[in-house]
């Protein structure tokens, strides 16, 4: 499971909805105006201010809403198809409300992503090219073909400009959220994913339990003196891969030298006491960097359980405590807030 660290598409999605909502519904009256006094097209007219009444509630619900609903993004998206579609149909060709949709491409894969963009610009295609061939070749004003093959080519190229930069810009921003969420040297998540998720950790502690573990090699100081630098970074590999093992779907972080949490979700301070101890026992008897030149290490382990008014200061305070204690009481032990024994 990847973190949604660096992901800034929602509040690129969010911003572009919202702009785009304010400026639609204010040409839309502009239009519906020109519409009903200069060119007598009342239901278009019409349905533009219906459009434009919709576009200030999109606005309204981006500015009060974080997260924006798919349904509420689609639902401005196809109205905006709608509109385009039916201008093109009331008005002369001559008029050129069709160019409108070339626009389409762009504006759904920013606002729809990928996925839902692909299927809302193919829409958009074929709506708007059967309605242009269809009164270019009945109104027979203009080139039926040339005008068709143009519009088709032109809408072609702006899909595929925006498809390639849309999975470029979703490439790389992926790309950017592993950097910002794991560690360099471990592969296991860094002490800023532990900061960006404690907030839903928090939250989700009001009904399901979390118990949070810091888990410190001991005397890991005279690996690095003994060995040297590469070796000990070889060891801090080893040790986050041996502890991610024991977590199923559990995340584990590295936040300091030597030193990991590990995040239980759905835990109890006894469960979470139980796997702890299990990965006690597994770094106690695993042997580390290689045969020729085996290294054996201990870890100490402090253990809190969350609850949903405090900070992860706190929190993380409270685990150090016990952690701190399982220290000063001997070192490779497993200590428990609220209880006066370690538990091996």
């Amino acid at each position: 499971m990847e973190l949604d660290i660096f992901n800034p598409s929602r509040q690129l999605r969010r911003a572009v909805l919202f702009w785009l909502s304010i400026l639609l519904a204010f040409l839309a009256l502009i239009v519906a105006a020109l519409n009903t006094f200069y060119g007598g097209y009342y239901l278009l007219a019409a349905v533009e201010v219906l459009c434009s009444l919709f576009s200030l509630y999109v606005a309204y619900t981006c500015y009060k809403q974080e997260d924006i609903s798919l349904f509420c993004s689609n639902s401005f998206v196809y109205v905006l198809v709608g509109v385009v579609f039916l201008a093109t149909y009331v008005h002369p060709i001559e008029h050129g409300s069709f160019l409108w949709s070339l626009l389409f491409p762009v504006l759904f894969y920013l606002i729809l992503g990928k996925r839902y963009g692909i299927i809302a610009t193919g829409v958009g295609f074929v709506s708007q090219v059967v309605l242009v061939m269809h009164k270019t070749y009945h109104e027979g004003t203009l080139n039926f073909f040339e005008l068709s093959i143009n519009f088709m080519l032109a809408y072609l190229v702006a899909w595929l400009a925006a498809h390639i930069l849309e999975v470029k810009r979703r490439t790389s921003e992926t790309s950017l959220g592993l950097l910002a969420s794991r560690d360099a040297l471990t592969g296991v998540y860094n002490r800023h994913a532990l900061v960006h998720n404690f907030e839903r950790y928090r939250c989700e502690s009001s009904k399901t339990p979390l118990s949070l573990l810091i888990l410190d090699l001991d005397f890991f100081k005279n690996v690095n003196d003994q060995h040297g630098h590469d070796i000990g970074d070889k060891v801090l590999v080893q040790t986050a891969a041996l502890i991610d093992s024991h977590c199923d779907e559990h995340l584990v972080y590295r936040i300091g030298g030597e030193e990991f949490c590990i995040a239980l979700h759905n835990t109890q301070v006894t469960q979470a006491a139980h796997k702890a101890e299990q990965i006690r026992i597994a770094i106690e008897h695993y042997t580390f960097n290689d045969r020729h030149n085996p290294i054996h290490l201990t870890a100490s382990i402090g253990i809190y359980q969350c609850d949903q008014y405090k900070s992860l200061e706190d929190v993380l305070k409270e685990a150090d405590k016990e952690l701190y204690r399982a220290k000063t009481n001997g070192r490779n032990q497993v200590m428990v807030c609220g209880q006066q024994k370690c538990l091996n």
